[in-house]
């Protein structure tokens, strides 16, 4: 492969990185506090600029680094790498398509009476619980494999740890708001990987 088609994936790799890195260190800033950054109100979501530039930043000053050191890299790997990248394409899609972007934010998070609050649990999040984190961190795969490079696949595998512990906690937070309605639609919707078959949504 040219070194400019190379070069052109390493910067996507890169941009990618900076940008949904600092997204998992974010909510690990919420979740925690939540109650304390509900009192605050929506003045709050000035942290994510600071959290950005902690942790966006330097990743996007660190190509150098973060692809000096390569794994192999063959057709299969090409072929796995784009597939993936496909996919998270088009989960972006499907999640976009059934979240707003103030919920995408947060905003509910912040005000349990906002008109957003509710449960989505329509296309894609008929499947799985969170889509959006599981969408990251295929995007980190993706790219580790189209690039080789070992930093990102050390970024995937700390975004991955990340989210073991953001999603529990918010999940916390989601029992609480509307209790046994997301009890019952935890129970029957995986949180990362999809069913083959659905369950039936039953409350007993």
């Amino acid at each position: 492969m040219s070194t400019a088609i190379t070069q052109t994936i390493d910067w996507l790799a890169i941009a990618y990185a900076a940008l949904y890195f600092p997204v998992p260190v974010y909510w690990l800033v919420l979740h925690p506090a939540v109650n304390t950054w509900r009192r605050i109100g929506y003045r709050s979501f000035w942290i994510a600029l600071p959290v950005w530039i902690l942790f966006g930043i330097p990743l996007a000053l660190m190509e150098g680094p973060l692809v000096a050191h390569r794994l192999p890299r063959n057709a299969a790997t090409w072929a796995v790498g784009t597939a993936l990248l496909a996919l998270n394409l088009w989960i972006s899609r499907r999640v976009h398509r059934e979240f707003s972007f103030k919920k995408l934010a947060g905003l509910p998070e912040l005000n349990p009476s906002h008109p957003q609050r509710g449960i989505v649990d329509k296309g894609i999040y008929a499947r799985i619980r969170h889509p959006r984190y599981a969408n990251i961190m295929l995007g980190f795969i993706a790219f580790g494999l189209l690039t080789g490079a070992a930093g990102i696949f050390l970024l995937a595998i700390i975004t991955f740890l990340l989210y073991l512990i953001v999603t529990p906690l918010e999940e916390r937070e989601l029992r609480e708001q509307y209790g046994s309605e997301y009890e019952i639609y935890a129970r029957t919707v995986p949180r990362f990987l999809p069913r083959l078959w659905r369950k039936s949504r039953k409350s007993s």
